[in-house]
């Protein structure tokens, strides 16, 4: 018997701790659907700060300056770091120093989805900034990541140089804040409905289940017609 297929769009900036969470979440989620679902994720580009200069900035002083209560701060910090946990990995939100803008990441990240190394390259990218500290913002670090993936470094160079490329990425972006994604990781399931948040997979893989199967469901009554 064919197995539905489940279209996950996971639209997510690196930077963003909950989405660190989202995505290592998500993959579990899917190896737990994968008996009664056909799975197919699609990472798509969002950026918390989009006027980060291409340098990037100092993490620290930025978040002093966008979150002044520093209780709430170490608060939600300990939140993401709980929910990590319980997502089976560890990572602490608070260490690193920079703040990059996060283009050229996606830059590689959409590259890794045409070249069929999509979670290899994800993961790379996210490792990268969070558990190694990099400046994600780098091209060679970049470049780096996506051979790691298994991507050719001339090819990830072309992608990074490209001005065409990174247009697509500011504008996939902007139209997703247009069209109402305020808050990542935002999960949309068969292209009809969507939720967000962090949450472990034990929250995760019931309500994408959910979500699938309220998008399969076949149409009834006037909606049939």
């Amino acid at each position: 018997m064919t197995k539905p297929r489940m279209t996950v769009d996971i639209v997510a900036d690196v930077v963003c701790p909950w989405c660190y969470v989202g995505v290592k979440s998500f993959l579990k989620s899917r190896d737990a659907l994968q008996d009664d679902y056909d799975v197919i994720p699609r990472f798509r580009p969002y950026q918390l700060n989009p006027g980060l200069p291409a340098e990037g900035v100092d993490r620290h002083e930025f978040y002093r300056k966008k979150f002044p209560d520093p209780e709430a701060l170490a608060a939600a910090r300990a939140a993401i770091r709980e929910n990590a946990r319980a997502s089976g990995f560890d990572f602490d939100p608070a260490a690193q120093p920079h703040l990059p803008n996060t283009v050229k990441a996606h830059q590689i990240i959409r590259l890794a989805h045409f070249a069929g190394v999509l979670e290899a390259a994800t993961l790379g990218v996210y490792r990268a900034f969070w558990d190694e500290m990099k400046n994600i913002g780098e091209d060679a670090v970049l470049i780096d990541v996506a051979e790691a993936a298994g991507i050719a470094r001339d090819l990830a160079a072309a992608a990074l140089s490209s001005r065409e490329d990174a247009a697509m990425i500011e504008t996939e972006s902007d139209a997703l804040r247009r069209a109402g994604v305020s808050g990542v990781p935002t999960f949309i399931v068969n292209e009809r409905t969507g939720f967000s948040g962090g949450m472990p997979p034990a929250q995760l893989t019931p309500t994408l289940k959910r979500a699938a199967e309220a998008t399969t469901a076949p149409l009834t009554g006037a909606n049939a017609q």
